[in-house]
């Protein structure tokens, strides 16, 4: 018998005892306390036998401890742990377990664990079991579990091992190539050597076929695989997968002459591979670091510019961090060894030490750890919060302290909330207590307000005081004011602690620029200008009898211009900023600005500015009143295009087309408006309206230019052809569209999307619209002088006729009002769409109206006046010349003046006109007028009416040409004629011009002639060479006369057929294939100073026809 001990001793003298000794002296040891009772005597201490009891138990015996599972060695992540341990021993038997010396403690854990004691079973058997819900990879270790029975204890120990999955690898993670390239992929598992288990490999989520030559791959030992890819010809993913677990890597194909590639480089110790753009490089994280990847995205700066984005480092963590975060980690599955407190604590010691800067967004993955641990605190464990405040401030610190540390604004306002909320935990244990913390990235202030009595308890607190140093930056006054309402009974013993953070740099962690789209279809842009001040009181709760107010006076970072507001922001709980929480007061000169807040949050000053995007305007009114000016242009537009087009189609010229695309372009700008503006478009739609906007106004602003140009090439004697004309106008047209495309085309590959349905400030849609614009407008003022300068010219020398260039001028002054009112129209739009103003709306809408008002006044009311010239220009002329002579021999009519007049209107009834002229491939004599390009010589003027339905060949006007016809067999002898050589040379200077009138479908084209020098007489007689290819010729009538009365008497008359007369050069082929014959020219070859030389030439050439017909009749 040993270790005899008295358990207990009751005040009625009852002594419990207890000793161990060998079971098989159980019978020896009861029979010698039967013999002890019996004396009732041991020494001086009387016995009682009735009262004695004698109970023999089993000694503590731990028998076993094992894992209930049929297999015990297979232990998967996810599995449920049951651990029985069982003990032979008495009814007071205890169980504790521990797991790597860690006691299991299940109210630490917020997981499902639990341990449960059997009964007995009657055998003095006793059974604790240990259950786990799921198994995860920290549960692996080894469980002991210790009985403790009568102040013996005994312990037994097994480790249980948790199979982790296997943990994917793909070298690289990354790779971008081009087309042909060859690529190696290897597969690996780091955590898990001889698993046992195959690796596949998936193409494009298919399983991906051996392909020698092509893709194949091999297996590597002890585990791992390797895949090949030969001549690479498209992008693919691949995936390695391993039981069930898998990692992908994207093989990006591309061609680094057409797209971009952003270029290898060397950063933040890693090396970066090439990348295209829109993909991410992926790599490992960097030496002492755990994690699986650091990211890194490749973008587009511009449209052929990229750029590498910040890596992203939230995936690594700093190795030194690792061993303190799975001790607490164990702490949360119910393995106790450490609190919330030294974890923060161990970090903070960790990063304290560190010498190396944080990588970028290194922080994120810290501050999700210090979530997790106050999460923690604040559900298992509330009393440890405070003991570690100031080591989770001074955290808080280093983080804010190093530059890009996080990226998110998001994790900044929750790393601010962390701030806070640790404050509010640490100021409640420090009852009277203040704390001051001047770090190099915030200032933390914790003081007891001030209470003053009145009718209400009026509690103040100003910071900075003067007990504490502040650091230079800190320019910032706080002041916290609270209104508490005395009851009757008039206790009030409540202290109230201020907490007042002060952030150095929180806005190089924002964006630089935020955007609010407020209710009135305005967007609002603000960005931070001060430091971040966070303000609250801990145990105050504000409501109808508690009042709070914050009184903030706030340095501005950076001087503004007078364009931007300032406002005091309050961030709310999700984060954002509410810029109407707060008052704001800026007094000039001292940069200062005054907040006053009824509620407590951080504040910080920002400044504003209205970035108007109105895509709707939201007054009925003003809507309607736009609607009616775009209405009213597009319908007098429409009235302008209707008559218009009906006299281009009979007449078609050039000028009346130009007339014809400018109404037509303004329909569809308006057209345009009055959609945008009485419907919803979606965000979708901005870029069609706003593409066909600018596509409508410059066309339209490009007619007026044509015109100019037109008008100005045939005033500096440009010789033109059919194809002038039409090349200038689309080129002309064709170049602003072709910027505004290109431009859409840039903003498309880019990304870029349009903001509003027409040009907002500032956008790189508005800066080329005004652009183009700015750049016509002067090339038209260009123009426009220019075209002034060469008439006022042609006047002075008396070239032309001063009617004529009248007539031109006038075409160019309608122009120039025609450009200005399309400017001034696409101006008021533009501040009708940038601006909240309704008088911007009325402007824009009196415009556009003005705008219709002018084009039909320019282009149809105008010529309609023009239309009664000719009338009243040939009563005029007929009844002047009953009283005055005119010594011309030869009229020869011209439609010049006519149809530069009357482009663009409807003809005139014919019953007015002259007799029309058959369409003849001949040409009508007298339908040459050279008044047009001679100097007048009497006070009247007469012109020629346009005829519908009259084209003539292309008529020249040149110097003689020598034609020898005597080098044909049958041609006549060559006409010649003694004259003068003075008189060669001054007939020579008469007409050194030409001018064409085309085909049907051609445009009239007019040449402006040099002056006539004044040795040439004004009467010509001009002899006329007729050069053919046809097989017919038309007739050619020509009256000469000396006075006035015999060629007015002359009559063109319209003839039904032609007479037909033999080529004068060949009588035998066609010189031309059917078809393509070319119109007839005419030469107006010299001079003559009588009648007599032209009527002998005519006689010459008809003695030769006479002479050949004979001549064919007897063959």
């Amino acid at each position: 018998m040993e270790d005899l001990k008295i358990l207990s001793v009751t005040p009625t003298s009852e002594i419990t005892f207890q000793f161990f000794g060998n079971s098989d002296d159980g019978d020896k040891i009861r029979e010698s306390l039967n013999r002890l009772v019996q004396r009732r005597r041991l020494s001086e201490i009387a016995l009682e036998s009735t009262h004695f009891t004698f109970q023999q138990k089993p000694a503590l015996r731990l028998q076993i401890l094992r894992l209930d599972r049929s297999n015990e060695h297979e232990v998967h992540l996810g599995d449920e742990i049951s651990l029985r341990c069982v003990a032979q021993g008495s009814y007071g038997i205890r169980f504790i377990w521990y797991k790597d010396n860690m006691l299991v403690n299940v109210s630490k854990a917020n997981r499902g664990i639990r341990y449960e004691d059997l009964p007995n079973d009657g055998l003095d058997m006793h059974a604790s079991i240990l259950k786990i819900d799921k198994a995860t990879i920290l549960d692996a270790g080894q469980y002991t579990c210790q009985a403790i029975d009568r102040g013996v204890q005994q312990c037994k120990s097994l480790y249980v091992q948790v199979k982790n999955e296997p943990d994917v690898k793909i070298t690289p993670m990354s790779t971008t190539v081009e087309k042909g390239s060859n690529i190696q992929l290897t597969c690996t598992t780091p955590n898990m050597h001889s698993t046992g288990i195959g690796f596949g490999w998936t193409k494009n989520r298919a399983l991906l076929k051996l392909e020698p030559g092509s893709e194949i791959w091999e297996d590597l030992y002890p585990d791992g695989s390797i895949l090949k890819i030969t001549n690479v010809q498209k992008s693919a993913i691949y995936t390695c997968n391993v039981a069930h677990r898998s990692m992908s890597v994207r093989v990006e194909l591309t061609n680094r002459t057409l797209v971009p590639t952003c270029s290898k480089e060397k950063s933040w110790a890693l090396q970066w591979p090439d990348t295209a753009p829109g993909s991410e490089a992926l790599l490992e994280c960097p030496r002492r670091f755990v994690g699986p990847k650091v990211s890194r995205l490749c973008s587009m700066k511009d449209a052929t510019t990229p750029e590498w984005l910040m890596p992203d480092f939230s995936n690594c963590l700093y190795e030194p961090l690792l061993r303190p975060y799975d001790r607490f980690r164990s702490l949360t599955l119910g393995y106790q060894n450490t609190t919330g407190s030294e974890t923060i604590l161990a970090f903070w010691n960790v990063l304290r030490s560190r010498e190396l800067s944080l990588y970028p967004n290194e922080a994120d993955r810290i501050l999700s750890i210090l979530v997790e641990i106050e999460r923690y605190q604040r559900t298992i464990d509330p009393s440890d919060l405070h003991r570690s405040a100031e080591a989770l401030t001074r955290i808080v610190n280093r983080i804010l302290n190093e530059k890009n540390s996080i990226l998110s604004p998001q994790r900044l306002w929750i790393l601010l909330q962390i701030a806070e909320k640790n404050l509010m935990h640490w100021s409640k244990k420090l009852n009277q207590g203040c704390v001051h913390l001047s770090l190099s990235s915030m200032v933390v202030d914790i003081q007891p307000l001030q209470s003053q009595n009145s009718d209400s308890i009026i509690h103040s607190l100003q910071i900075p005081t003067n007990d504490y140093t502040y650091p230079d930056w800190y320019n910032d006054n706080i002041a916290i004011r609270l209104w508490k309402k005395r009851f009757r009974d008039g206790k009030s013993n409540s202290t109230y602690k201020g907490i007042v953070i002060v952030y150095k740099n929180v806005s190089s962690f924002l964006p630089n620029v935020y955007v609010k789209e407020l209710d009135d279809g305005t967007d609002l842009e603000y960005w931070i200008n001060s430091h971040a001040i966070t303000v609250t009181v801990p145990s105050f709760k504000s409501d109808k009898h508690n009042k709070i107010l914050v009184d903030l006076q706030m340095k501005q970072l950076r001087n503004h211009s007078g364009s931007w507001n300032v406002s005091c922001g309050l961030m709310d709980y999700s984060g954002s900023w509410n810029l109407n929480g707060c008052t704001a007061n800026t007094f000039p000169g001292d940069g200062m600005t005054y907040c006053s807040c009824p509620n407590t949050g951080t504040v910080a000053l920002f400044l504003t500015a209205r970035a108007v995007r109105v895509v709707l305007a939201k007054k009925e009114q003003t809507t309607f009143i736009v609607t009616l000016g775009c209405g009213s242009c597009l319908v007098q537009c429409s009235l302008s295009l209707l008559i218009l087009g009906v006299y281009w189609w009979k007449n078609r010229s050039w000028l009346n087309f130009l007339k014809v695309q400018c109404c037509g372009a303004l329909i569809g700008a308006m057209a345009l408006f009055i959609y945008a503006i009485r419907g919803n478009l979606s965000d979708r739609n901005y870029s069609l309206v706003a593409i066909g906007l600018e596509a409508f106004l410059l066309v339209g602003m490009s007619t007026p230019i044509s015109e100019a140009l037109i008008i100005y090439s045939q005033l500096v004697h440009i010789r033109s052809n059919q194809h002038f004309q039409p090349t200038v106008i689309a080129v002309i047209t064709g170049v602003p569209i072709l910027a505004v495309m290109a431009t859409e085309l840039t903003h498309k590959s880019t990304g870029w999307r349009h903001e509003s349905w027409w040009l907002i400030y500032g956008s790189g849609v508005y800066n080329i619209f005004v652009t183009c614009a700015t750049v016509m407008f002067f090339v038209f003022m260009i123009l426009y002088m220019g075209v002034l300068h060469k008439a006022h010219a042609l006047i002075e020398e008396n070239v032309m006729k001063k009617e004529t260039i009248e007539s031109r001028t006038r075409l160019l002054h309608r122009a120039a009002v025609i450009i200005c009112g399309i400017i001034a129209t696409e101006a008021s739009s533009i501040f009708y769409i940038n601006s909240t103003s309704i008088i911007y709306h009325y402007v824009f809408a009196s415009l556009s109206s003005v705008l219709g008002f002018i084009i039909i006044i320019a282009y149809v009311v105008s010529n309609e006046i023009n239309l009664l010239r000719p009338v009243l220009r040939k009563l005029k002329w007929r009844l002047e010349t009953s009283n005055e002579r005119i010594s011309e021999p030869i009229k020869v009519c011209s439609k010049i003046e006519a149809e530069m007049q009357n482009d663009a209107i409807p003809p005139p009834p014919s019953s007015i006109l002259a007799e029309p002229y058959i369409e003849t491939r001949g040409i009508a004599a007298g339908s040459i007028d050279m008044r047009e390009f001679t100097t007048e010589t009497s006070s009247y003027s007469k012109s020629s009416t346009s005829v519908a339905g009259r084209y003539l060949p292309e008529i020249r006007i040149d110097r003689p040409d020598d034609i020898n016809l005597e080098n044909y067999n049958t041609s006549p002898r060559k006409y010649q004629e003694a004259f003068d050589t003075a008189f060669a040379k001054r007939t020579s200077q008469c007409l050194a011009e030409s001018y064409g009138v085309t085909d049907r479908n051609a445009f009239r084209d007019f040449a402006i002639h040099q002056n006539v020098p004044s040795e040439c007489s004004g009467k010509l007689l001009c002899s006329a060479d007729i050069e053919s290819r046809l097989s017919a010729m038309p007739d050619v009538t020509l009256a000469v006369k000396t006075d006035v009365e015999h060629m007015t008497g002359v009559e063109l008359k319209a003839r039904e057929h032609v007479n037909v007369i033999p080529d004068i050069a060949n009588t035998t082929e066609r010189k031309q294939p059917d078809g393509e014959e070319k119109m007839p020219e005419i030469r107006i070859t010299s001079c003559e100073t009588t009648t007599s030389g032209m009527l002998d030439r005519i006689s010459h050439d008809l003695d030769y026809l006479l002479n050949r017909t004979h001549t064919k009749e007897e063959v």
